[in-house]
Parts: C-alpha cells; structure tokens; sequence
C-alpha cells in the first residue's frame, strides 16, 4: 500500500503536475489526507504514532530509492516526447503564429509546464505590481495558459524583470495589459478573444461618460475618470486606451486647447496704433 501511494505521489511530480485537472484534485486530496492525519493524533497514543512514523519513514526511503532509477528515466522520454509534440502543436498554432508575426524576437519564449509554479509566477508578479487579481483569476490565467498562446506568453514575460511598469506594457497586448494596471476589479476570460471583447467594453464605457473638448488639459480629464469610474489610470495607459479603442473603430477626442497669449495693455495699444497706421487715409474732397 505504502509502495503504491509513493508511487501516486510521484507520478504527480513527473507528469500530473502539468495537467491543471490534476492539481486541482491533488490539492483536494491533500486537504482530505490532512483532516485524517488529524483524526489520528487525536485518538492514537503519541507512542504507537512514532512507532508509526518511523516505520512509515523507513519505508518511504527504502521504496523512493528503488523507485529513483524509473523516475528518472520516465522523466527524460516524457520530457523529450513532450518537447517534440509541444513544438509541433506550437508551430501550428493560428495564436503562436500571430504572436510571431508581431514580435519574432519574443515568439522563441520557453515557459515551464508546472502548473505550481505558473501560478507562482503570476502571483508573485501580481504582489510586486500591485494588479489586484484574486486568487481565482490567477488560477484562471494559469489554466488559459495551457490552451492559449497569448496567455502563455503573457505568464512568460511576468517572469522576466521590468526596471520600471512601462517597460512590461510595451507589448503587442498593451491594451491587456493597462486593463490589468488600471482597473482594481477585473473580468478574466480564457479566451484571448473574449478577453479583447471585454476590454473594449470596459474602455468605451469611460470614454463615453466624458467630454475631451470640455477639459483644459488630457492630465485633468484622467483625474477626472479616475475618480469618476474609482480606476487608476495614469498618461500612458490613458493613452494606450485610447489608441486601442480607435484602432477597434471607436474615436474619442481628446483636450485640444491652444496657445494662449496674455497681452498687456501697452500690447493692446501698440497694436492698435499699427492698425490706424497702416489704414490708408480717406481722399481729400476738391476744393470749390
């Protein structure tokens, strides 16, 4: 019995860790293994529970060791059936293809197939930028990422490190990502689609709800929105919006207010004085 859930266990580690279905199962078992566990420190004396776990131990060294050499093996024609299989299924892609298309130098990106630490990289990301995804949406990204190339790259380039927040929204999904920056309460699909569908919405619905010619300034009409809609946009995200609303078809105008100059009333005399200078004098009537 002790040989068969060592051998479940690592199972997980070599290949079920990569299947989301899986790890969402596993993760209930263990809350399941937990509450058993429980159950026995409660009714067991603490003597026959180390006698147990000792046992346990031994055993579990004894048959890991034998297990060792298969694990690896399995490991290595799984990792090297997988490569192949995944880098056809890539290259196939209508996603990856545009992907490529749009950045050659990123479409090589190489993302890890763990489903834990997908969801590691996407949470760690989401604490240091402050995108206030909630758990729930993370596992969402993490689950889209398997399906979709563009969620795929997106957890990829959360692994890498900014200088600064701009330099992750230069991206051919700049308008995905000022969404995740700007709006403290976001809607996640898997479809990238799907995602493009909603993001409009959300964008069309701010800029419907304010006038650009009515603002003395496109700083004053973020503040505006800000504070109007509760989101946290700054210049560039504005911006980025705004480009991707009129790329979608939709064109908002934008504060337009020209240079004003402040002149003084000597000014105003002296321009007045050109004119009357300039003015060509009426002719002199005949004299009788």
């Amino acid at each position: 019995m002790l040989t068969v859930i060592i051998a479940a266990i690592c199972w997980y580690f070599v290949s079920g860790k990569d299947n989301p279905n899986v790890r969402k199962k596993f993760r209930s078992g263990l809350g399941t293994m937990g509450k058993l566990i429980a159950a026995l420190l409660l009714f067991f004396p603490i003597s026959i529970i180390l006698i147990v776990m000792a046992a346990v131990v031994g055993g579990l060294f004894s048959s890991f060791g034998s297990l060792i050499p298969f694990i690896i093996i399995i490991s290595i024609i799984k990792g090297i059936a997988n490569g192949k299989k995944n880098a056809t299924k890539r290259e196939q892609s209508t996603e990856y293809q545009e992907i490529k298309k749009n950045d050659k130098a990123a479409a090589e990106y190489k993302l890890t197939r763990s489903t834990g630490r997908r969801v590691k990289i996407v949470s760690k990301f989401n604490k240091k930028y402050n995108l206030r995804l909630t758990d729930d949406q993370i596992e969402r990204i993490m689950n889209a990422s398997y399906v979709s190339y563009y969620w795929e790259k997106e957890i990829y380039d959360m692994s890498l490190d900014y200088n600064v927040p701009a330099e992750w929204l230069k991206s051919s999904t700049d308008w995905l990502r000022a969404y995740l920056l700007a709006f403290p309460v976001m809607d996640i699909a898997s479809d990238i689609n799907v995602q493009r569908t909603i993001v409009i919405n959300s964008y069309l619905q701010i800029f419907k709800a304010v006038q650009g010619k009515s603002y003395y300034s496109v700083d004053e009409m973020i503040k505006d929105v800000n504070n109007m809609f509760l989101v946290n946009f700054d210049e560039m995200t504005f911006m980025i919006a705004h480009k991707f609303l009129k790329q979608s078809g939709f064109e908002f105008e934008l504060p337009q207010i020209g240079v004003m100059k402040n002149m003084s009333e000597i000014d105003r005399l002296a321009e007045q004085y050109d004119k009357m200078d300039n003015k060509k004098p009426d002719p002199t009537p005949l004299a009788r």
